[in-house]
């Protein structure tokens, strides 16, 4: 009797492991992106033990949750990547190559400082030398902002050498040495994207695949404008809130060309990522919203009256923010 319930605990296990896990969908809903077929119930064979089913058990909650991050894809063949904790910044290539250089970020304890922003920017523009009147004309060697006064540079002294790769030093942008900086402006152009995070962020850049990526159904980020930074702020409340592939089912992406306008987009906070995604019920149904349909309702529903045309995914409002001039950057 007591081998026959066993035997049952085990198809029950066994099969709970195979529907919810292998499969990984509800129970009732087709899985639309496969043509394989639902796995029939599998009976162990009498080998199996109770301490391999208990393993099971064990590790079914752990397979049922994974931390699913908000990619933006990125079209261009590099991003930079700068982690205020340890204080570095790295340069990703899509031939897999890297380069990490130690740098010095904002310091809202020193006069007139301020922290280092976070989020995902792009390179605004560079130059061999930009000057600050705000702090005696001083002079940024191998200036590349990326938000507003914000941006990577060297200086002519070096006092500040002592601070880099260990703490915040500057007055808001990203202090670096002056071999490094050279070496950082000759992989930057106007577009690649910078993402600044402090915290393990809940949103991350990666590189698109050329070959697959489709661009006619993702939303291609351009200058934030108050749809754009609407919708993208609602979609990391919808990742947190575990509705991310429920209410905005596209991808997004950068092409690594585009100038954006300063402030940038929200990375949020991966400690929020508490909750497994919803899967779409639709998925089901051969349906999909597509960026448009989401760019229609915003644009409708907050902006402009019904009757109005909705402009292309890319487009956003024209920009009335203008990036600061070399005579206001900030050190």
């Amino acid at each position: 009797m007591n081998t026959l319930a066993l035997l049952g605990a085990t198809v029950c296990v066994t099969a709970l492991l195979y529907g919810s896990v292998l499969v990984g969908i509800p129970n009732g809903m087709s899985n639309s992106s496969s043509n394989l077929a639902s796995p029939a119930i599998h009976t162990p064979m009498a080998t199996d033990s109770l301490r391999h089913i208990r393993l099971r058990q064990n590790l079914l909650p752990h397979l049922e949750f994974v931390r699913v991050r908000d990619t933006v894809y990125v079209l261009g063949d590099r991003f930079v990547e700068v982690s205020l904790q340890t204080q570095r910044l790295t340069v990703r290539f899509r031939n897999g190559d890297t380069l990490s250089l130690p740098i010095s970020s904002g310091n809202p304890d020193v006069k007139d400082g301020m922290a280092t922003s976070t989020g995902i920017f792009s390179v605004q523009n560079k130059t061999l030398v930009a000057l600050s009147k705000q702090f005696g004309n001083t002079k940024m060697l191998w200036w590349i902002g990326f938000n507003y006064n914000t941006g990577f540079h060297g200086l002519e002294r070096d006092s500040y050498y002592r601070y880099l790769g260990k703490r915040p030093s500057s007055h808001g942008c990203l202090r670096m040495a002056r071999e490094d900086v050279e070496r950082l402006y000759k992989v930057m152009d106007v577009g690649v994207p910078v993402m600044v995070y402090d915290a393990a962020p809940s949103r991350v850049l990666a590189f698109a695949d050329s070959t697959t990526f489709d661009t006619q159904t993702a939303l291609r980020l351009a200058s934030r404008g108050k749809i754009l930074g609407k919708i993208m702020s609602k979609r990391l409340d919808f990742l947190h809130r575990g509705q991310l592939y429920v209410r905005q089912p596209f991808a997004v992406y950068l092409d690594g060309k585009t100038s954006l306008r300063p402030g940038g987009y929200e990375i949020g906070d991966e400690a929020l990522l508490t909750v497994s995604q919803q899967k779409p019920v639709y998925a089901a149904l051969g349906f999909s919203a597509t960026p448009q349909d989401y760019f229609l309702v915003f644009r409708r529903a907050a902006y402009v009256p019904l009757s109005a045309s909705v402009p292309s995914v890319g487009s956003s409002e024209p920009d009335s923010t203008h990036a600061a001039g070399q005579d206001s950057i900030d050190q």
